[in-house]
């Protein structure tokens, strides 16, 4: 098979887009050049050139080469704006562009799987559960068909889908184990609900609070004791949380932090500012020092905010 002419190039390329000759003319140029230059009865200058790849959004070089497969030259300033959207939060943009140019390599899949999960977190937060829930399950369906690691993504994902199923009247805990097959055994999804609720705590989420702690363990001594002490600092007593969080992690309960680098590090950066509310700005060093030592080790990202 010949290559395409650069003529049959330009027209693929405006009926991909939708655009008439006319639309594609615009003020530089006459819709009868651009039937002429598609029929191959003229080549185009470089300027006109230039100007039609412009307006198809796709390079000049694209008409000049060889090449018939657009996407060899589209590929590298694709995944640069797939990864603008996704910094710029423009999640179904990310979706948008991948559908439009049928994107589906391994990078673009985690892209588009970590993009879904986060539609359907805004959409349960604006309160359309079904909408969530669809966003929910692409998601996974994209984690399928990537070899990149997406756990941690899909975890906020099983989360969400656990809400929405008491949202629907069903079982969150059935809905978080179904959700929970589909991860290795490694994610502690208790420890994960439990950072969670630490949050909503120091957030004042107390609605989202409510949903959370029914997917605790109620047994949980570990998860009980440290819901306690962080209510305790941000509605009682910043002492009084401090003596209690002193005092557990040096009790034996406090030997499973030691497997559990995340949760011992929001247990050292609590410390770190109950000490600073009490006036303890040297002990308030030393578990800053603490902190620093562990986000360096773990590879721990702490912001301004205190948040992992």
């Amino acid at each position: 098979m010949g290559t395409l002419t650069l003529g049959e190039k330009l027209r693929a390329r405006r009926k991909q887009l939708h655009i008439t000759q006319a639309a594609l003319a615009g003020d530089a140029v006459t819709r009868i050049l651009i039937s002429r230059i598609e029929s191959g009865a003229i080549n185009p200058s470089l300027e006109t050139l230039r100007y039609l790849a412009k307006r198809l959004d796709v390079p000049a070089g694209y008409f000049l080469s060889e090449e018939d497969d657009l996407m060899l030259f589209l590929r590298p300033t694709l995944k640069a704006d797939l990864r603008r959207l996704y910094r710029e939060g423009d999640y179904k943009g990310v979706l948008a562009l991948c559908e439009e140019y049928a994107l589906a390599d391994d990078e673009t899949n985690m892209l588009l799987c970590e993009s879904a999960v986060r539609c359907g977190q805004e959409a349960y937060a604006r309160g359309d559960m079904k909408d969530a829930a669809e966003w929910l399950d692409r998601a996974l369906t994209y984690s399928e068909q990537t070899a990149y690691h997406t756990e941690s993504i899909l975890a906020e994902a099983m989360l969400c889908k656990a809400l929405l199923s008491q949202a629907d009247g069903g079982e969150m805990r059935e809905s978080l184990d179904a959700y929970g097959s589909t991860l290795s055994q490694t994610m502690r999804m208790e420890r994960y609900l439990l950072l969670r609720v630490m949050d909503g705590i120091e957030n004042g989420e107390a609605q989202a609070l409510k949903s959370l702690c029914t997917l605790l363990p109620e047994a949980d001594p570990l998860c009980r004791t440290l819901i306690n002490i962080w209510c305790e600092a941000e509605l009682g007593s910043a002492a009084a949380a401090l003596e209690a969080l002193s005092a557990f992690l040096q009790g034996s309960e406090a030997e499973a932090l030691e497997e559990d680098p995340l949760l011992l590090h929001r247990c050292v950066e609590k410390l770190e500012s109950l000490s600073a509310r009490t006036d303890d700005f040297k002990a308030a060093y030393q578990y800053a020092s603490k902190r620093q030592q562990m986000e360096r080790r773990y590879h721990i990202k702490h912001d301004a905010d205190g948040n992992d």
